[in-house]
């Protein structure tokens, strides 16, 4: 469920940076990654608690170093921690992931351009990126549309929503109350991302 400009992360630091090979990188605490939803009775939000390990980007940039094409890129979400600020539509929301079969969310980053703007710039740079997400045991591929600018010391920030469907990915919408309260099948995944060259 999570849309996710985490790719986005990789394949932008890796353009503004001219990295030709192997990128490694950390994820900040204090990042945010967050999923939206609505019932027919309410809104919800529910936080990413889960703390990433360093990363490596394996990379390969184009001649202009505005695009970058990526190999072996996975980053692995553990859906048990989704806090949703509810312990029922936690169990809820792990139940419909069927989280005992499949206990990550996985994200996979093929390829990013700049699209427009660039790191420096005080508007930052706008990135189209080519990912897969995978939840239960199915694959979509997907486009995130990232907004990114550089701060200081090889730290970047990186900003992204993305609308999924859950039945596109085998996931039932959570009900409770006998039916009575119904979650919408639409949901928003939220980035809001810092990250720092390891």
């Amino acid at each position: 469920m999570i849309s996710s400009t985490i790719i986005a992360v990789i394949g932008l630091l890796a353009v503004s940076l001219g990295v030709p090979h192997d990128y490694p990188f950390v994820i900040e605490k204090g990042s945010k990654l967050y999923i939206e939803g609505t019932s027919n009775v309410n809104s919800f939000e529910c936080m990413c608690t889960d703390e990433f390990d360093p990363l490596t980007a394996k990379i390969t940039l184009s001649d202009d170093d505005r695009a970058v094409t990526f190999t072996g890129t996975t980053l692995r979400l553990k859906t048990t921690l989704l806090d949703c600020d509810n312990s029922k539509m936690n169990r809820d929301l792990c139940e419909a992931l069927k989280s005992d079969d499949y206990p990550y969310i996985r994200i996979d980053l093929h390829d990013a351009v700049v699209t427009e703007g660039s790191f420096d710039d005080p508007n930052g740079a706008k990135i189209s990126c080519n990912a897969s997400i995978t939840i239960t045991n199915i694959a979509r591929k997907v486009t995130l549309i990232v907004k990114g600018r550089k701060l200081s010391h090889g730290r970047f920030r990186f900003i992204s929503t993305k609308e999924l469907l859950m039945t596109d990915f085998g996931v039932e919408p959570p009900t409770a109350l006998l039916g009575l309260i119904k979650v919408r099948n639409a949901i928003r995944i939220n980035f809001d991302l810092i990250t720092k060259a390891g």
